[in-house]
């Protein structure tokens, strides 16, 4: 009788024992596969570096903005420089025009024509008018070409500094009512008192 229960009782833990060891062995194994995971390589963050966008634009306008991604801002760039370029242009054409003619016209000798000869509406007045008129439009074209030109770097120069610029959802102001306690002295007795205030919370 002893022999059978001994028997049974080996018998039951054997079938306990089994399972477990299984169990162990695959867990093993799983962690053996787990490891041998390979690991996921940190993303990197383009940083540009401010100086080398401002020296691309100064050197070609428009390649900063392209070293620094913002590739929609090169038509910007170059349709103002045609712009100016153009007005630039075309106001330096009509100045040498009705100088010319003032010049045909003052000059004294009758076989100078100039090209608005006949037309009462241009007087040597009128023509001197339009020369200096179209020469203060062409110098000032000049001068917001070359500060567009500075406009051109400065962006540039603000879009590298900016780009890894922290516009998370952490960044924040809060204002809300706020519990204000003050105490003062009444009769030698410190008497509290309550107000209501506003509270300004800043999250950087």
């Amino acid at each position: 009788m002893n022999n059978i229960l001994r028997f049974f009782f080996i018998y039951t833990l054997l079938q306990v024992i089994s399972p477990i060891d299984r169990l162990e062995a695959f867990s093993h194994q799983d962690s053996l596969i787990i490891n041998n995971l390979p690991e996921k390589e940190p993303v990197r963050r383009f940083t540009p570096d401010p100086r080398k966008a401002s020296m691309y634009s100064a050197v070609l306008p428009g390649m900063g903005q392209i070293y620094n991604r913002k590739y929609w801002k090169v038509p910007i760039v170059y349709g103002g420089f045609a712009a100016f370029t153009w007005y630039t242009m075309f106001a330096n054409d009509e100045f040498v025009r009705y100088r010319n003619a003032l010049d045909f016209r003052t000059d004294g000798n009758p076989s100078t024509i100039d090209e608005f000869a006949g037309d009462p509406r241009y007087t040597v007045d009128v023509l001197t008018r339009f020369k200096d008129y179209y020469r203060r439009e062409r110098d000032r074209t000049i001068i917001f070409t070359v500060l567009f030109y500075g406009i051109n770097i400065i962006d540039a120069a603000v879009d590298a500094h900016l780009l890894n610029f922290d516009v998370s959802e952490d960044l924040g102001m809060k204002i809300g009512p706020s519990l204000l306690r003050s105490g003062r002295n009444a009769a030698a007795r410190p008497v509290e008192q309550m107000g209501l205030g506003i509270r300004l919370s800043v999250t950087f």
